[in-house]
């Protein structure tokens, strides 16, 4: 079995570490406030303001993404792996595939034009009632998908740690 201590195991590089972390925060606030305010009346001050703030920090999030994608992409290893390897590359690409695809059906899903930090404004690309209504229920089927993988994801860590396999230390 091949030992994935931060000893025997290369590093991230430092942009693949911040944008990880940057990642992390950006999914599980969008996660856990976006299910949260669900449970929320519609005219709820805080949902409002959620419903407001999200699209914003998504929309900003979309390069950060793109770029870790590619550092992955690029990084990513032309050796023979082991069964477990194969199986967490996988998983990686299973996470990349949902956030983008949450990415993509939430910047589609908007029912009006948004303001982007005062800046500017993303303009409504989907005008149909019918297709943003299916929009919306196949971006919350794929956010409750991606909340689940996050969870193994978050499982797998914990493991390693468990067994004295820090994958976190090469995440410093």
């Amino acid at each position: 079995m091949t030992d994935l201590s931060p000893l025997s195991a290369k590093p991230y590089s430092s942009p693949r570490i911040y944008l990880h972390w940057i990642s992390a925060v950006i999914i599980l606030w969008a996660t856990f406030s976006g299910f949260g305010v669900a449970l929320m009346a519609k005219d709820d001050a805080f949902r409002q303001w959620v419903e407001s703030v999200n699209p914003q920090i998504t929309s900003v999030f979309i390069p950060f993404f793109a770029w870790r994608v590619w550092l992955a992409m690029t990084a990513a290893s032309k050796r023979s792996k082991t069964l477990q390897e194969h199986l967490a590359s996988t998983a990686h690409i299973a996470i990349y595939i949902l956030v983008s695809s949450v990415l993509v059906t939430g910047v589609l899903m908007m029912a009006h034009p948004v303001n982007m930090l005062g800046l500017f404004q993303l303009p409504q690309l989907v005008h149909s009632a019918t297709a943003l209504g299916e929009l919306h229920e196949v971006h919350h089927v794929l956010c409750a998908i991606l909340a689940g993988l996050v969870a193994v994801h978050l499982l797998a860590v914990v493991q390693h740690q468990i067994r004295g396999r820090s994958v976190l230390g090469r995440m410093r």
